[in-house]
């Protein structure tokens, strides 16, 4: 039998034909969209920006009464007197305003129980006034602060012998016990563990034998954070890593450019790397590994 192949194409079949081939071609034309997505240890986490295009936030750290993000950040090179600012960022309000009045500012430390921020300089220490919205000077005229911690007492490192000093009964002195050791960061843990890192890598201190013990001679320590669960976190050249309390030192990002990192009051992570600062909120939906975008 001699059937005719016109005889079963229709006009019908001819478009839903030319539907599906120009379909199949612009699905091939069209790149795939990178996932946007982050993982952590065994969670994802969607990436919101809250704070792009400023010069390496360092020295992330939130007030938890306000969710406001404290911070430092590098100037253009254009700027000859000031090469660190500082300012804030309420994470609920989007409200952001940079920190006038403080020459290199480049420090912060909160007292979240007295509600009290801290902020140093190349000028001495101040303390930020949420109504104000201001900056007044605290104490250590003269003194350039590389950086300040709060743990019942205010402690701050001094440039460029990188120091450690302790305020107690209104005045500050340098702390004994770290007389001959330069230190660039300083943490003391919820758990009472003292962690402090310099040039030479990241280190305990055991305050009963008095003497300081290894972490790692391997990493370059950019922050030194505590969660709001209490859990310590370290970011450093090769990336973030927990100090777990019975594994030691696991790394849970491997990302290099990252350079600061704070929790806010729902205990999300913020992080920074060289030109934003990025909220990340848990996530029920992952990425396929080639659709990964760091």
């Amino acid at each position: 039998m001699d059937f005719k192949i016109s005889s079963f194409i229709t006009p019908s079949m001819i478009i839903r034909l030319y539907i599906l081939l120009s379909a199949a071609v612009s699905s091939k034309a069209v790149p795939e969209v990178a996932c946007n997505r982050i993982k952590i240890g065994e969670n994802w986490y969607d990436r919101d920006t809250l704070w792009g295009n400023i010069g390496r936030p360092y020295n992330l750290n939130v007030h938890r009464g306000s969710n406001s993000l404290f911070f430092s950040y590098s100037l253009p090179e254009t700027y000859s007197d000031v090469d660190f600012q500082l300012a804030y960022f309420n994470i609920d309000s989007r409200e952001y305003q940079t920190i006038a009045g403080i020459r290199g500012g480049c420090s912060v430390a909160i007292d979240q129980m007295n509600d009290d921020i801290y902020l140093g300089g190349s000028d001495g220490i101040y303390k930020y006034n949420m109504l104000t919205k201001l900056a007044d000077f605290y104490k250590e005229k003269g003194k350039n602060i590389w950086s300040l911690f709060f743990k019942k007492n205010l402690f701050y490192i001094s440039y460029p012998d990188q120091k450690l000093h302790i305020e107690f009964d209104g005045k500050f002195a340098t702390v004994k016990e770290f007389e001959n050791f330069e230190i660039d960061y300083f943490h003391v843990s919820s758990a009472n563990v003292i962690y402090f890192a310099n040039k030479t890598g990241l280190y305990k201190y055991d305050n009963d034998k008095m003497v300081a013990q290894v972490v790692n001679e391997l990493i370059t320590v950019r922050q030194i954070v505590e969660d709001n669960e209490g859990d310590t976190y370290i970011v450093s050249n090769f990336g973030v890593f927990a100090d777990g309390k019975f594994e030691g030192l696991k790394k849970i990002l491997d990302m290099k450019n990252i350079y600061g990192l704070a929790f806010d009051k729902d205990n999300n992570f913020i992080y920074s790397d060289e030109k934003n600062i990025i909220k990340l909120e848990y996530s029920v939906v992952g990425c396929d590994k080639k659709h990964v975008h760091w």
